[in-house]
């Protein structure tokens, strides 16, 4: 097949303030041995050395910088001028592996029912050393994805369909954190997400990333999240059936935040709430465990009672 038979793939890169970790994300774009790629970069305001080196990159990458948008708009900047059958961004502190994007492609040129695919993501420290791969899955369902309140999805191993994005618009730009899982969800309504157990990224955690930074922070946008993807009127009875479910562990999830944000009163407050939502799922061993968490979480307590949980969860397994 020749280039220009293959779908073109729209790279978008918005970056603030990271010229520590900029040349990585460039260079791992310009080694991929896909060769139809267009990749935007956007500077996003940065006051830092980020504009000058993206100056070293001209005429290999398409760069430009504008007045501070934040990440989410300036995403959805990069995507309204995209031109690709297949996009996705890439932050200015996460990498591709090499071969990732020939291996998404490949694999939804063989799946014309998926429109969303994701693989696994390594997880490196600051200086880019690796930690650990992100927990893989046999298979990625969507109704599960829903009702658990957990993202299993690492964003920079994810590859899109443009006509997504052109069914369910752009990145929610009221979200801060969540903005990718809102993606998410909303795009599980009417398109089919699979996950393939290719490692296709590195996704770096340091200070000033959100996943690590502001945990407390994150807790209300989740709330807000799932009460705005419950209202949405085009949602199937198979998932409507499962709100009740999923918003106790959105308020157990709220909690963790919580707990990592040192706010221990919050967390209480949600675990409350979840058992207010649906008070007879306290009787469940999973539920019980997550209840004790918001309350005692990092307690020596806390630490005891797990060991009850698993007990009870191989009587309930074995029965």
């Amino acid at each position: 097949m020749s280039d220009i038979q293959l779908p073109l793939v729209s790279i978008v890169t918005p970056t603030f303030n990271q010229a520590d970790f900029l040349r990585d994300t460039l260079e791992s774009v310009l080694a991929q041995d896909y060769p139809n790629i267009e990749y935007l970069v956007i500077d996003d305001g940065s006051t830092d050395a980020t504009p000058e080196i993206l100056a070293e990159y001209t005429g290999q990458v398409e760069w430009e910088s504008q007045a501070n948008m934040g990440q989410t708009p300036t995403i959805n900047n990069g995507w309204e001028r995209s031109h690709g059958d297949i996009i996705t961004w890439l932050n200015s502190d996460d990498t591709f592996l090499p071969g990732a994007v020939s291996t998404a492609v490949n694999y939804l040129q063989e799946h014309p029912d998926i429109d969303i695919v994701f693989g696994d993501s390594l997880f490196t420290a600051a200086d880019g050393s690796p930690l650990e791969r992100s927990k893989s899955l046999t298979e990625f369902s969507y109704p599960e994805f829903v009702a658990k309140c957990h993202n299993p999805i690492p964003q920079p191993s994810a590859f899109i369909r443009r006509s997504v994005m052109e069914d369910v618009g752009l990145l929610d730009p009221s979200y801060y954190y969540f903005m990718d899982w809102d993606f998410w969800l909303r795009a599980g309504v009417d398109h089919k997400i699979a996950y393939f157990s290719e490692l296709l990224s590195t996704y770096r955690l340091h200070e000033a990333s959100k996943t690590v930074a502001q945990a407390v922070k994150a807790a209300p946008e989740l709330e807000y999240m799932y009460r705005r993807f419950f209202a949405l009127p085009n949602l199937r009875d198979e998932i409507r059936r499962l709100e009740r479910d999923a918003m106790v562990n959105m308020f157990f999830t709220s909690g963790g935040y919580y707990i990592q944000g040192g706010n221990r009163k919050a967390a209480r407050r949600m675990a409350i709430k979840a058992v207010q939502t649906h008070p007879g799922a306290i009787c469940r061993p999973d539920v019980a465990h997550k209840f004790l968490y918001c309350f005692l979480g990092g307690r020596p307590l806390y630490h005891r009672s797990k060991s009850v949980y698993y007990r009870a969860r191989e009587i309930l397994s074995d029965s």
